[in-house]
């Protein structure tokens, strides 16, 4: 009995811990959706300790495990709670008018289409691959859309999604594009500052593309992180 309730007692706390992790995410990583502006960010980031989220997240960790258990699960859960801290920027701006990217498209496909078309989505890691923790990095992806002649001007999202060197899910977070609202070629950037100490090693970042609700088109970079 007394051992049950004192289990009881540790989901409990844990039920707890990782809510206030939940709180931490919600401050800075994975923030809801927002609205998109043409010339900058329309979002500031809140502030968010990466610290104590590591910490919070080392607690929720070792209720988890047993004995010796206890500092693996601590120290999974300190990963956790620090990537959690995450905070992203997100702004979008026209480099391409109507007019160019439909004489282009219709050089390419003889008409125009009369559905929303994705003509290319490219994303890239600036200032490159390799990036040090603790450092500030930026996904940049290009989007052309030829909005369909006889379609109303599609509702567009971005997400970003990191994925650690095992292929674990670590953050993911979902924008509205609402920049995007007609046929041209945009520069979206997702801006964003990795975490001090964190694991070497190749992550991978992953970019989508959502056209009314549904994913249309997915890019992936190797991220290489370096002390």
């Amino acid at each position: 009995m007394q051992t049950f309730g004192f289990r009881g007692v540790s989901l409990l706390g844990a039920a707890c811990v990782l809510a206030l992790v939940s709180g931490c995410a919600q401050m800075g990583g994975v923030m809801p959706s927002g609205q998109a502006n043409a010339n900058a960010a329309d979002e500031t980031p809140h502030e968010c300790n990466p610290a104590l989220g590591g910490a919070i997240g080392a607690l929720a960790g070792s209720m988890f495990g047993k004995g010796k258990g206890h500092l693996a699960g601590a120290a999974i859960g300190a990963g956790i709670g620090v990537f959690a801290c995450m905070a992203y920027n997100y702004h979008a701006r026209k480099v391409r008018d109507a007019q160019s990217v439909e004489a282009q498209y219709q050089r390419e496909q003889g008409a125009l289409p009369a559905t929303n078309t994705i003509g290319a989505y490219q994303s890239e890691l600036l200032p490159g691959e390799t990036v040090k923790s603790g450092s500030k990095a930026a996904m940049q992806s290009r989007v052309t859309l030829i909005r369909g002649t006889q379609a109303a001007a599609p509702q567009l999202k971005e997400q970003l999604t990191l994925f650690s060197p095992d292929g674990k899910q670590l953050t993911t977070v979902t924008k509205d594009a609402t920049a995007i609202d007609g046929t041209g070629e945009y520069e979206t950037n997702f801006d964003f500052n990795l975490p001090k100490g964190i694991q070497d090693g190749r992550y991978t970042m992953r970019s989508a593309l959502y056209m009314d609700g549904q994913k249309v088109r997915t890019n992936e970079v190797p991220m290489l992180v370096v002390s």
